[in-house]
């Protein structure tokens, strides 16, 4: 019987579980699962499920609008001035140098004043754009750490990165479009339209014409340039899942020499993505075509349409010019909105790409689950099965198993017999189909797996290091590392020597994965990581299987320190790892099916001898 568990503390489901941090406002999970816009209204939603990222950042928009407005207002004030100052100078020719006077320093004034607010407009804009950006991105590293591994198992690298670069990209570009054309060219629309129709109100039906015409081309091409984005953001999103394949896997193509292959792949891939683009700057091209086809037929209904009007004496000369320039101004307006939502259509991929991810139902729930705050280290599996994912075949077949705290469990057995597998119920990265996972009692579907977790320490073949400082891998985790604690867990990990006689000891930066260090200098630096830590529960899974023989007694005497008075799970391939250990546990197609010390085991003569003899673990 397992002695009583260990205290928790209730921690009901928090803010800080459901939402990230961007400075000091929170970007809610909910609204990123409830992001991706609908196709039939991708302009309406898309706009709606981007500001709904921005709840405590609504108040700098007027301030956005009022500097952009001061900004810009030389753009419809100048044209009303010309006007003005040519009427006046037709009407009373002897106060024509007055006027023209009076027009420049109106426009130098303007001038400096548009010098004076777009700094601050500008450092605005950019100072949100980039806070949501980082925002999101925390909110997206957020997720991906409460996602569960039957997701992780099916993703791959490259289109999560994607995610990261290329959709926030695509979301910035949008920002602009919003502040830069919507807003911007959204009020000299209206002033323009606003002033005409105040100062010559009979010019306002050919100005006010244009707007409509403009829908309507928009209506025309939106459909074809929406697929068209989507289509290019998909090949690109695969284009970059094998290229972030072929740069890890560099090593196991060049020593097979199937660069060709490779390169084939990528090139196939590079040449999806050239497809894509192709088609989709053809929509572009052919709406950019259009439109300016439709601006020049416009503009010259424009201009006659004033010139008979002056000569039927119905307007001024002045009102001439007006027309012409508001024209250009409004035309202007209109072609930088409807050029820019080419970024409506890579915001909507981009927003529903992200909602993807968020929406996923494959991820870890922690509110409201008590966190455990001390591990003993007793550990029981009762009537466990478990299958993967898309896998008819279970991996664990009713597996019944009881650890006592601080000892040492050796699991062996065939490839596939479920051992690796084990481990990973045992960390929570999966739950199984039935039964139960237990940590000194507490069934782990029920407690916050992180606070288990934060007393478990692993050591795996596949050792994985960080582009870091010696210091900060060993330290991982530790957000002020302690340079003596790390001294000292690599010391007791055979590690310090060969530390020192790097070029910056500690302090010297790893490649990537630790490119440059040996196997077995890569273990002792992983078992360096697990002292720092001083967890109670440890996972050893095939730490030595890959090691030549001195490289597997340097680290075989760093495990034996490392294990000392801990609860430890060896997953092994190497007799020698499991002589040593309390307790062996045969798995076969799942179950345990024998189990004792090593001479124990040897005397039945059973599975354990027949895989000792062939050393097949």
């Amino acid at each position: 019987m397992l002695p009583s568990a260990p205290p928790v503390s209730e921690v009901a489901g928090s803010a800080s579980d459901d939402t990230v941090e961007a400075d000091d406002r929170l970007i809610p999970s909910e609204r990123l699962v409830r992001l991706a816009p609908t196709t039939r209204e991708s302009l309406r939603s898309t706009l709606a499920a981007y500001l709904s990222l921005i709840p405590g950042r609504w108040r700098f928009i007027p301030l956005v609008w009022l500097l952009v407005t001061l900004r810009h207002a030389p753009v419809w004030v100048i044209p009303l001035l010309i006007k003005h100052t040519l009427d006046a100078a037709i009407a009373r020719p002897d106060e024509a140098w007055s006027q023209l006077w009076w027009m420049v320093a109106a426009t130098v004034v303007m001038a400096l004043g548009n010098i004076l607010v777009t700094l601050p407009q500008q450092l605005l804009v950019s100072r949100q754009r980039r806070d949501l950006t980082a925002g999101l991105r925390r909110a997206l590293m957020r997720r991906l750490h409460r996602l569960t591994f039957a997701f992780h198992d099916r993703s791959q690298a490259g289109a999560l990165t994607n995610k990261f670069v290329m959709d926030m990209t695509r979301l910035e570009g949008f920002q602009g479009w919003l502040i830069e054309s919507v807003l911007l060219q959204g009020t000299a629309i209206v002033m323009v339209l606003g002033i005409t129709a105040y100062v010559s109100p009979g010019l306002l039906p050919v100005l006010a014409l244009l707007v409509p015409i403009n829908l309507l081309l928009v209506r025309a091409f939106w459909r074809r340039i929406k697929e068209s984005s989507e289509h290019y953001r998909q090949a690109e999103s695969g284009f970059l899942a094998y290229l972030s394949e072929a740069i890890s896997g560099v090593r196991v193509t060049r020593a097979h020499a199937v660069e060709e292959f490779t390169e084939q792949r990528i090139g196939k891939a590079a040449g999806a993505v050239a497809a894509a683009g192709y088609r989709l700057d053809f929509h572009n091209a052919l709406f950019g075509s259009s439109a300016w086809a439709t601006g020049v037929m416009m503009h010259m209904v424009v201009l006659g349409t004033g010139i008979w009007m002056l000569i039927a004496g119905r307007i001024p000369p002045g009102d001439v010019w007006l027309l012409t320039a508001y024209y250009a101004v409004l035309s202007g307006a209109l072609g930088s909105i409807i050029n820019g939502l080419t970024n409506v259509a890579s915001a909507h991929d981009a927003i529903r790409s992200l909602s993807e991810l968020f929406a996923h139902e494959h991820h870890e729930h922690y509110d409201g689950k008590a966190s455990v705050s001390t591990v003993r280290g007793d550990i029981a599996f009762s009537g466990v099965h478990f299958t993967y994912v898309g896998n008819e075949r279970h991996s664990l077949h009713g597996l019944d198993l009881t650890i006592a705290a601080g000892s040492r469990v050796a699991l062996v057995g065939a490839s596939g017999s479920g051992k690796s597998t084990t481990a990973s119920l045992l960390l929570g990265f999966y739950e199984p189909t039935a039964g139960t996972v237990t940590i000194d009692g507490h069934d782990l579907r029920t407690i916050d797996l992180r606070s288990v977790r934060r007393h478990v320490g692993v050591v795996s073949q596949d050792v994985v290091l960080f582009k870091d400082t010696i210091l900060g891998n060993i330290s991982w985790g530790d957000p002020v590392p302690d340079l003596a604690k790390a001294e000292a867990a690599a010391l007791r990990a055979n590690a310090d020597s060969f530390i020192r006689q790097l070029s910056d000891g500690y302090h010297t930066v790893l490649g990537d994965r630790g490119t440059g260090l040996s196997g077995g200098q890569r273990q002792r630096l992983a078992i360096a990581r697990a002292l720092y830590r001083d967890p109670k529960l440890l996972i050893l899974d095939e730490a030595t299987s890959a090691l030549d023989p001195e490289s597997e007694r340097l680290v075989q005497e760093a495990l034996d320190e490392l294990m000392h008075g801990r609860t430890t799970v060896i997953i092994a391939h190497r007799l020698s790892t499991v002589r040593n250990a309390d307790r062996i546990v045969v798995l076969e197609d799942g179950r345990a099916v024998e189990s004792g010390t090593f001479q124990e085991l040897m005397g039945l003569g059973g599975a354990f001898s027949r895989l000792a003899a062939g050393q097949v673990f």
